[in-house]
C-alpha cells in the first residue's frame, strides 16, 4: 500500500525551499523563485490537508471511544458528520494521486470547434465552453479567451480556452 501522507518527506523539503529563498541571489531568476516558490504553496497546502484530516480522524476515534462508554445520540451523529468529511478529504487524496504525472499539475489549452450538424453543434460547442468554464472558475483556476469565432446565431462556431490552474490537464 502507498503511503499517500508523509510528512517526514514533506517538513524538510518546506524548510530547505524556505532557506533557498532566504538567499539573496535567490530572486534574480524569475523562473527559479515562480517554480520554487508554487511547489511551497504546493506543499503546504498537502502539509495542511494531512493535518486536517489528521484532526478529523482522532477526533472520530475520541467519539468512538466515548461512544463505547457512553450511548449518546449526539456524539454519534457527530463522529458520523466527521466521518463524512473524512472521506470527502480522501476522495480529494485519491484524486490528487491519480493525476500525479508531471503534465496532470499543468495548466491547458482547450479548443472547441462545431464540426457538422450546423446550428445544433453550435449549440452544443457553446454548452461544452460555458461548461468547461464554470469548472474552471470552480476551481479557482484562471481562465483566459484566446480565440473564439461565432456562427450565424452567436453561437460558438470554434473557441480555444487558456486554463491555468493546478490540475487543470489532468
Amino acid at each position: 500500500m502507498k503511503v499517500v501522507f508523509d510528512l517526514s518527506e514533506l517538513s524538510p523539503r518546506i524548510e530547505d525551499l524556505n532557506q533557498l529563498i532566504s538567499q539573496p541571489t535567490f530572486w534574480h531568476n524569475s523562473v527559479t523563485y515562480y517554480q520554487t516558490l508554487q511547489e511551497i504553496e504546493f506543499l503546504n497546502t498537502k502539509k495542511k490537508q494531512y493535518q486536517r484530516s489528521h484532526f478529523i480522524l482522532e477526533g472520530i476515534k475520541a467519539a468512538l471511544e466515548l461512544l463505547e462508554l457512553y450511548a449518546d445520540e449526539e456524539l454519534l451523529q457527530e463522529a458520523q458528520t466527521n466521518l463524512s468529511q473524512l472521506q470527502q478529504e480522501l476522495e480529494i487524496v485519491e484524486i490528487q494521486q491519480l493525476l500525479s504525472s508531471p503534465y496532470d499539475q499543468k495548466g491547458v489549452f482547450l479548443a472547441i470547434t462545431a464540426e457538422v450538424g450546423g446550428i445544433d453543434s453550435q449549440d452544443w460547442a457553446t454548452m461544452l465552453l460555458r461548461l468547461y468554464h464554470r469548472w474552471a472558475v470552480d476551481h479557482n483556476h484562471k481562465v483566459y479567451l484566446v480565440q473564439e469565432s461565432a456562427g450565424d446565431l452567436g453561437e460558438v462556431k470554434h473557441t480555444i480556452l487558456e486554463i491555468i490552474g493546478r490540475y487543470a490537464y489532468g
